[in-house]
């Protein structure tokens, strides 16, 4: 999961609450490249504070709300960025959506080490994608309409569309033609 990597990311920027971090992802509709509750959150920055990525800045005491812990990066967790992108470019090729929010972060990456990850991606993806359509050559026997049939078309219409979506956005990033928006939303998100 790249929730840390998310966390990572926002406080780089903005120190917060674990539950602003939830907030801003459903702001944004972010909450739609993973899963999030509560506990995923609490439980991601009780590990980064055990790592040492993240620190304790401010404890807000209110008598009409409960405290309030609110957390910042630390240099550790700033070089720990470019570690938890990495590992999402190397998450199962076979979900698709791991890797939006490591690219929502890709400017944290050298630009050689980020289109690396994305190559390796690029050829895992298109080594599927062969390996399906050899798998549906090798089921001609069954017929087009089988599930199985169905399942194997699906695979391979996902699979193309990954493959050239990978090539775009490889060129695009040797163009340099990406801008990194979240640094803006965050900004945004977290000044009102």
């Amino acid at each position: 999961m790249s929730l840390k990597l998310v966390i990572l990311g926002v406080l780089d920027h903005h120190k917060v609450h674990p539950y602003d971090i939830k907030r801003f992802l459903k702001h944004y509709k972010w909450d739609y490249l993973f899963q999030i509750s509560d506990a995923k959150i609490y439980y991601a920055f009780e590990s980064l504070e055990k790592g040492g990525f993240v620190k304790v800045s401010e404890v807000v005491e209110n008598e009409k709300t409960p405290t309030k812990t609110i957390y910042a990066i630390t240099e550790t967790g700033r070089a720990q960025i470019e570690k938890e992108l990495e590992k999402v470019f190397k998450k199962d090729v076979l979900s698709y959506k791991v890797i939006y929010p490591a690219l929502l972060f890709f400017n944290y990456a050298k630009k050689e080490k980020l289109l690396q990850l994305l190559d390796t991606r690029y050829q895992k993806v298109k080594k599927e994608l062969t390996r399906s359509i050899e798998q549906a050559e090798q089921s001609d026997e069954n017929p087009s309409e089988s599930i199985t049939s169905l399942i194997i078309q699906n695979a391979i219409k996902h699979l193309t569309i990954e493959v050239e979506w990978l090539m775009d956005l490889q060129h695009k990033i040797q163009k340099n033609e990406l801008q990194p928006q979240v640094s803006y939303e965050i900004e945004h998100f977290f000044s009102n």
